[in-house]
């Protein structure tokens, strides 16, 4: 299939006399991006996906059933991988689709000691994939994995012995003759599975309960032990899960946030991460009495101890996907803002105590949404996301870079 590249280079000036810069890339179908992260020789890596036809080889032929049709249509288009590199003068390095045999999604991204990286994501008919690619993004190994169901990768976490955890959530195929960490709780479950720093799987366990639970994310305690975040929803009411797990996937604790009769809610986990004071911080999405999105943070310690519990309410309905702290304790978070049918990017600045110092909003008249943010080592932010041009349908890759203030 024959791609075209194009790109828009965005030149804005700011505070000392510094700019940020924001690439578009458009592709023949949608297209968009989930995760970035800085390379070791300063440039920028992110990953997420990209659509193709392919185009068939058999002759053509009539259906007479139309699920048959959708299903022979599904064969034939779909989304791939696509990791995309960029320089510090805004110029595309590396535009690349992994093409494996199932259409798919790329979700996460970390940084290997080699300069290459681990991507997480899923086949858009259940699996889960990890791959390792080399700094050119040549695929050292490929690992699809998951249950007989239908299984969805949330996110990949790099942890300290080099190695990954991956989360996410699996149907249930519960049977009286298998071990239920392994076959399932209830109609859904949360699913994490270990990885050695060589792609070995070291362990793959669910958890939940007999209703619908999602794996959203999780973060490695300085001891070892992981700190996971997930939802239960019931009686289309939806609470969220706090679990600690030692390191082999044992329960530690659990602490249930339970729906509100004030947010008639839905609150739904978007992020956690651990500080630098090694607490960790939970960001949500919760509904106010409008119906309308606002955002949460709770900070809590190993202990489950909640030491700050906070609500930023704003003038248009926002959320927020990704959050990173500075070396002086304060955050940058990014999501969305929207107005009816309009949806920007959106940037904020907090300070420690999670109280918001700046936002802005970034996009054009149509869907625009930051997904990931990482800090750079001169303190500027990279974002990726989705952008689409005025007017038009198909969405597109997008990185931006911004400065700290």
């Amino acid at each position: 299939m024959k791609h075209t590249l194009t790109l828009f280079l965005l030149l804005t000036s700011l505070l000392a006399n510094k700019t940020d810069y924001s690439i578009v890339v458009q592709q023949a179908f949608n297209a968009g991006l989930f995760d970035i992260t800085e390379n070791y020789d300063r440039t920028l890596s992110a990953v997420g996906f990209s659509k193709e036809y392919k185009k068939k080889t058999t002759a053509s032929r009539s259906y007479t059933n139309a699920f048959e049709y959708l299903h022979n249509s599904y064969e034939n288009f779909g989304s791939q991988m696509h990791i995309l590199s960029v320089d510090n003068k805004a110029r595309i390095t590396l535009s690349k689709q992994i093409k494996l045999s199932r259409f798919n999604k790329a979700v996460a991204i970390v940084k290997t000691p080699s300069n290459g990286y681990f991507i997480g994501g899923y086949t858009l008919d259940g699996s889960l994939i990890i791959l390792k690619l080399d700094a050119n993004a040549n695929i050292i190994f490929t690992k699809i994995f998951g249950t007989k169901n239908y299984d969805r990768l949330s996110n990949l976490i790099l942890l300290s012995d080099g190695g990954i955890l991956a989360i996410g959530s699996s149907m249930t195929s519960r049977s009286s003759y298998d071990n239920i960490f392994s076959s399932g709780l209830g109609n859904a479950d949360i699913f994490l599975t270990r990885f050695s720093k060589d792609g070995q799987k070291i362990w793959s366990k669910k958890y939940g309960t007999m209703y619908d639970d999602n794996g959203i994310d999780a973060a490695e305690a300085v001891d070892g032990s992981i700190v996971v975040i997930s939802t239960t929803s019931y009686e289309k009411k939806r609470d969220v899960t706090l679990m600690r797990i030692t390191e082999n996937g044992n329960p530690i604790w659990l602490k249930h946030y339970k729906e509100t009769k004030k947010a008639k809610n839905i609150i739904t986990p978007k992020k956690i991460i651990r500080l630098k004071d090694n607490n960790f911080v939970v960001v949500m999405t919760q509904y106010n009495e409008m119906s309308r999105e606002h955002i949460r943070f709770i900070k809590f310690d190993l202990h489950k101890n909640i030491l700050i519990d906070r609500e930023i309410f704003t003038t248009y309905p926002s959320e927020i996907n990704d959050i990173k702290e500075y070396s002086d304790g304060r955050f940058i978070a990014v999501g969305y803002v929207k107005d009816g049918y309009n949806r920007d990017g959106l940037a904020m600045i907090l300070d420690p105590n999670f109280m918001l110092l700046k936002q802005d909003h970034y996009g054009d008249d149509g869907y625009d949404i930051f997904n990931a943010v990482t800090i750079l080592h001169n303190s500027q932010v990279a974002v990726a996301g989705v952008y689409t041009d005025k007017d038009a349908q198909e969405t597109h890759m997008w990185i931006k870079k911004l400065n700290f203030n």
